[in-house]
């Protein structure tokens, strides 16, 4: 029996830990984005500044980053699908992920 198997029989045995369990599946799916966000935001915009550049900046304003990440783009369009500046965006108005990507000097 494979581990997928053994976690639908314990599921089904105990009804009332699914939602314990979906819980967790989220929590873990929003942390693998973030951590793919940020190696996103590492690997596309160093290309063009460095990232203490994200630093000095203390807007957590969604909208502010989107309009900016969006300018960016519009100078190198290969640099982020929609999507991805979509969630870069939200990632960089976020002040602890934003930090978890800036390199302070």
């Amino acid at each position: 029996m494979n581990m997928t198997e053994q976690a639908i029989r314990v599921l089904r045995s105990r009804p009332h830990a699914v939602p314990a369990f979906l819980t967790v599946l989220v929590l873990l799916a929003c942390f693998a984005g973030a951590q793919d966000t940020g190696a996103l935001i590492l690997e596309r915009c160093q290309d063009c500044h460095e990232m203490d550049k994200v630093c000095l900046v203390g807007s957590d304003d969604a909208k502010w980053w989107q309009e900016t990440v969006l300018r960016m783009v519009e100078y190198k369009s290969e640099l982020l699908t929609a999507d991805d500046a979509s969630s870069v965006s939200v990632f960089l108005a976020d002040p602890q992920k934003r930090a978890s990507v800036c390199t302070p000097k």
